[in-house]
């Protein structure tokens, strides 16, 4: 569970007061988790071991939907709110390209209707922008070479 601050006003007066956040997935993600860190450090491998330089390629962690797109086709308030858990950029001369967006999936993608409604939204979004979007259950963070399998069927479609 995380805290937030919510400012109430009572009689011309400021109260704070506790406003507890349920879930990382609704958008609160304050730190990364040990599962989050683990799939960074393989997705960085197998990224290096399949171009044999990282320097090609960028993962940047808890992007915001924002800022990977110029424009929001669709309107929708996750394209201001929402962030991808990781986006893999082509370095390109100055410019970084996103080229493609992980998202680590827990069980509460597959329970909670307010996450599979979010979801959705950011397959529409990314759909919408020609964006491949590529989600990983948790339980195969740690797993390197399912992690460089999904990578390379990437890699092997759009190269």
């Amino acid at each position: 569970m995380y805290e937030l601050l919510n400012y109430v006003k009572s009689e011309g007066n400021t109260v704070v007061t506790p406003k507890e956040i349920n879930s990382r997935a609704l958008g609160i993600k304050p730190f990364s988790t040990e599962t989050e860190a683990a799939f960074l450090q393989n997705l960085t491998h197998a990224l290096e071991n399949i171009w044999l330089t990282q320097a090609k390629y960028t993962i940047h962690k808890e992007v915001a939907i924002s800022q990977v797109f110029d424009d929001n086709i669709g309107y929708e308030n996750l394209f201001y709110t929402g962030r991808f858990d990781f986006v893999i950029y082509e370095k390109v001369k100055e410019k970084e390209i996103p080229v493609l967006a992980v998202e680590l999936d827990g069980k509460e993608h597959l329970e909670d209707e307010a996450v599979k409604r979010r979801d959705a939204q950011k397959n529409k979004i990314c759909r919408e922008h020609n964006l491949q979007l590529i989600r990983v259950e948790n339980s195969y963070a740690r797993r390197y070479n399912y992690i460089k399998y999904i990578l390379m069927s990437y890699f092997a479609v759009k190269h």
